[in-house]
Parts: C-alpha cells; structure tokens; sequence
C-alpha cells in the first residue's frame, strides 16, 4: 500500500512489517524516531505481537477522524518534545528514557487496534476494551508462533475459553474481517518477507508460510496487494534511502515547535535554581509539629476503613482527625465509636473549622505532592475513597500517603523548606530533596559542594511521574487482584538508577544536573 505523506502526517509502521520511503520530494525533511519495542517485554509481555496502526493521511472509519485527532495530538506532543530534547548539547538519558516510555504507553493504549477496510489497515473507530485487547494479543500471539501450522477457529476459542461463534463474532467486530482473513493477512506478512529477503520458488513460500497450495497462496496474495507474487518480488526488491546531513537545530525547533502547543513568545525556556543554604544554617523545623496532616472522616464508609489503614496511620502519625458534621450527624453511634477508638490509638480529635479546605492533588505526581503539602502547615486529607485521599479504594495508600511515610521512616526528622528543594536532617540522616512540579519545564541545579558536609558521597535516586501508573491500578482493579510484588515492580518502573557522586571541593565544586518536569530527585547524603 502507497501512503502520500503531507506536511504535519505521522504514520506507524511496525518494526516487523516491510516499509521503505520512496519518491520523495527533493527537500523533504522527515523526522524519523526507531524504538526496539523488545526492550519494553516486561512491562508489555506481548508487544512483540501488537500491531500499532496509525495512518494519518488515511481516511478512517466513518466518525473516527475526530478520535484519531485527539489521539495523534498527544503522540505528536510526544515525539516534537522527545527530539528537542534529543538535540541538546547534553544528553539527558534518563529523561530521553522516561520519555520514549511515555511514547511507547501511549502507542500501546491508543494504537493497538485496528480495523481491516478493502484490505488496508486503519485506526480503530472505537477504543477497545483492554480485555479484549489483550485477547486479540493472544489469538495474534498464537497465529503468528504457528503460522505455519493448520490453524482452527475452534483450537482458538478453546484457548481462551469462548464458543467459537463468540471468537468469530468477536474477530469480525473488531478487526472487520473474518477470522480465516486474519490468519491469512499474517501468513502474508512472513510471505513478504520470503519474497523480498530470499530466493525461494514460490512454492516453497506457500507452504513455509501454512497455505494449502501455491494457487490459494497466489489468489490471496493478489487480493490483498493487488498483484502476484512475481510481481511483488520484481517491484519491491530492498533498497536503501539516501538523505543529506540533518536539518540544524534552529530549523529543528521551528519545525517542532506547533507540535508544542506553544509560541515563540511563550515558550518556556528551562529555570535555574541555586542552593544557597546548608545543613548548618537556622531555620529547620520538626516535620511532626509543622507538616503532619489532618485526616478528615466524612463518610460511613472512610470510618469503617479504619480497621485496614491503622497500621499506616499509626507510621505516618497525623497531627489529629476531624469527624465532619455531615458524618457524625448521620451516624453518631458509629461517630461516637470512632472517637473512642482514635483516642485509644493516641490520636487527639480536632472541632470541625468552619472554612474547612481539604486538599487535593489532582495529579499525584510526587513533585505536585511536595509542592502542595509543603506549601502550608498541618494540610487537611480525607482518609479514604478519592485519588486525593491518604488511602483509595482498595485501602491501598495512595502516593500522598507514600509521601508522608517516608518521612515517618526517619528518626525526628528537621525540615528546612526553600523554593523547589527541602533539606532534611535527623540524628543518623541526612537528605536533600529537589521537586519540579511544573508538567512542561526542566529545572536546571547548581549544587555547589561548600553546601555539603565534609566528605560525603551522594546517593541520588529519581521519582518520575510514572509512579502514578500504581496509583490508577489501584483504583481500578480489585486489591485481592494486585499482588505485593506488583506493587513494588510497578513502584520501581517510577524510581529512576541510582547514582553515586564523590563532590570535591577543590576539584569539583559544584553538582549540575537537570531535573525533568514532574519529577523528584532525592540526594542521600553519607557522611
């Protein structure tokens, strides 16, 4: 299939699938991004098996071009950002990483289905459940291990459990062919390749490839590519494209730039911070007595989640709770019963402010969760049920809650809070902690090592948004569902590599680094 490219398409071709750029125009300029999808295997087990469809300059299904729209926005947002940042003086790897992540999640979710029309592929007109999804994964999976084998709708079904009039059904209302289609289009894809790559008769093709004999290999083959075999193996022999050096990065930058959302004048251009005060200097204040929350109970169902968080609760140690008027005035009894309890574990019961505000994060990111809770003194969380809440459904403790542990596991901790970085020190730690909560701008770091205690070693960790990826599980599967070692695996795809620096005075006098939007960067300080 020939696709005629306009200034501004994007189209996805799998690694897998024969493509070649051809006919060009003269002064083309082309952004082309490759990820090995292989390296993505543990956190999409089937990707190596996923067809991602994205044609652009294609006319979709009637009413998808406004879907494909809104999707296509947020990968071009995507892919215009990940070449800026490719461009700098200095690679960012980490943040190189981080992003082409985010390019593969959203290819993942918004890209993997796709709907079959007068033998082309094209983006699906509707988003597909995920279950379904990963059920087409499979039966794709399967077809594609044992290609060359007889292939039967109802070994299929029985691999997943359904009659084969639903596997059927599901096939032709998803995909828009039948099911002997569908194995038949991936038997062509190795077909292809054959073709191309080898000097095998075609003969030999056709039954490599599982069709029942070379003259069902021919009518198929011509019905999806419009030509035989011969002819397809005469026309697209390999060849390679030739391009001039790249573009500069001025051209670049005005290139991407629409794909940003932004304008010349408002394009935010990355801040400096400098650290300008130590662990000696006055100011630290105990993060128990300033910081600690107040827990707000406001529903039968938030009072009755007690008997789950109490262990969190008694580590994190709010500053005291507040029953509302709403909940102690529809169920006094069990408000009556609550107090005592509270009391019993050593928690004080605050009166009900008049101008009560309760916090909320609408993104847990964990820089938005420093900059909210650090803002102001003694913050007010509901206990349970909401994404801004210290536990979610589930009773699973939400990223706020995470935040405030951490500071439990310290022993007394003192705070010192300055604009975007907190030092934090307590009779065995020591701890500098760096939060951007802006969603689109770098903050650049001067460290200088004057700042630091004498010979140190900086053991440096990074928290990226992606740890809300818990945070969503959380709220839509159920708890018995997520085990632990999920939890900490999905945590650990949030924690960036570790990393250990010696700063020396003479020879090193500062730390430079780049803190990417959204993210945390903790320094532990070993004295």
């Amino acid at each position: 299939m020939d696709y005629e490219l306009n200034p501004g398409d994007l189209i996805i071709a799998d690694a897998e699938d024969l493509h070649q750029i051809h006919d060009s125009s003269e002064d083309i300029l082309l952004l082309s991004v490759h990820v090995d999808t292989g390296r993505f295997d543990l956190l999409y087990p089937n990707i190596r098996y996923m067809f991602f469809v994205c044609e652009e300059c294609m006319e979709g299904p009637a009413g998808n071009r406004q879907l494909l729209q809104s999707k296509l926005a947020i990968l071009k947002q995507q892919l215009a950002k990940l070449a800026i940042d490719y461009t700098r003086a200095k690679l960012d790897v980490p943040l190189l990483t981080r992003e082409i992540s985010d390019v593969v999640s959203t290819m993942v979710t918004h890209f993997q289905g796709f709907y079959m029309e007068d033998y082309q592929y094209k983006t699906s007109p509707q988003d597909l459940r995920p279950e379904d999804l990963q059920r087409l994964c499979r039966v794709t999976r399967y077809i594609m291990l044992h290609y060359r084998e007889k292939i039967a709708l109802d070994d299929i079904a029985a691999m997943e459990h359904l009659s084969p009039y639903y596997m059927s059904h599901l096939i032709r209302e998803h995909l828009g062919f039948n099911f002997q289609n569908f194995v038949n289009a991936i038997r062509l894809e190795f077909a292809e390749k054959q073709l191309v790559f080898t000097n095998k008769t075609l003969t030999q093709i056709s039954q490599d490839c599982g069709f029942s004999s070379p003259n069902y290999f021919n009518k198929c083959f011509s019905a999806w590519h419009g030509e035989t075999p011969s002819q397809y193996r005469k026309n697209y022999a390999p060849c390679e494209r030739s391009y001039k050096n790249p573009f500069t990065k001025e051209d670049a930058l005005s290139l991407l730039e629409p794909y940003l959302y932004v304008s010349g004048a408002e394009k935010k251009r990355p801040h400096s911070l400098t650290v300008e005060t130590g662990f000696e200097a006055d100011g630290f204040l105990s993060f128990q007595e300033v910081f600690a929350p107040i827990v707000v109970i406001d529903s039968a169902e938030s009072a009755l989640s007690l008997g789950f968080c109490q262990k969190e609760l008694q580590q994190i140690r709010p500053a005291s709770f507040l029953l509302t008027e709403s909940f102690t005035g529809k169920n006094r009894a069990l408000a009556a019963a609550v107090t005592q309890r509270l009391t019993a574990m050593g928690f004080s019961i605050a009166c009900e402010q008049k101008n009560l505000e309760v916090c909320s994060i609408p993104k847990s990111y964990p820089a938005a969760i420093f900059q909210q809770i650090l803002e102001e003194k003694h913050r007010c969380f509901l206990l349970w049920g909401k994404e801004s809440s210290l536990f979610l459904a589930g009773d699973f403790p939400s990223p706020i809650c995470d935040f405030y542990s951490f500071f439990r596991e310290l022993e007394d901790p003192l705070v010192q809070v300055n604009k975007n970085y907190i030092l934090i020190k307590s009779p065995s730690d020591r701890l500098l902690i760096f939060y951007n909560p802006d969603p689109d701008t770098s903050l650049h770091i001067h460290l200088p090592a004057e700042i630091l205690p004498e010979h140190t070693a900086l053991f440096q960790w990074e928290f990226s948004s992606r740890e809300d990826v818990l945070s969503t599980l959380r709220q839509t599967v159920p708890a018995d569902r997520i085990s632990s070692f999920l939890s900490q695996k999905i945590k650990q795809q949030g924690t960036g590599p570790m990393r250990v620096s010696l700063p020396n005075k003479k020879h090193a006098p500062a730390e430079d680094f780049s803190l990417p939007p959204g993210t945390v960067v903790v320094f532990d300080i070993l004295i």
